[in-house]
């Protein structure tokens, strides 16, 4: 996740000036981004099971072009480890939703607590899982 500074320029009584956004408003928006983001895939991914299991309708091939185009904008957006922790999540909570779930550091080997998307955003920023 690049802290890029967006610079804004205005001109004001003929005096130009340019702005620059503080990096922890940045940083901020982008935490705040990727928790609804997150939460609305897991919506989705209910959503889809709910209609199967309840009224027995199967929205695969409906659904199918609408999830590689969402998939794509995550890999693209966030990189190859950041979309497996993603799409782990958004698969893996309706499996083990009372289970802790958890990402492990391969260099470590420890584990570390993920289980919300807080929780999974503060470990993979810790791990700089975010796409550089």
């Amino acid at each position: 996740m690049k802290n890029k500074k967006p610079k804004k320029s205005i001109s004001i009584g003929g005096i130009k000036l340019q702005i620059e956004e503080n990096p922890k408003k940045i940083e901020n928006k982008q935490k705040k981004f990727f928790i609804s983001m997150l939460n609305r895939l897991v919506s989705i991914q209910e959503r889809t099971d709910k209609i199967f299991t309840e009224y027995g309708i199967n929205l695969i091939m409906y659904e199918d072009l609408y999830f590689q185009t969402i998939e794509d904008l995550v890999y693209e957006n966030y990189g190859d480890k950041m979309a497996e922790v993603i799409f782990w999540h958004v698969n893996g909570t309706k499996i083990d939703s009372e289970e802790d779930q958890y990402i492990e550091d391969k260099e470590t080997g420890k584990r570390y607590k993920a289980k919300t998307p807080l929780q999974i955003y503060n470990v993979c920023k810790k791990l700089k899982l975010f796409k550089d």
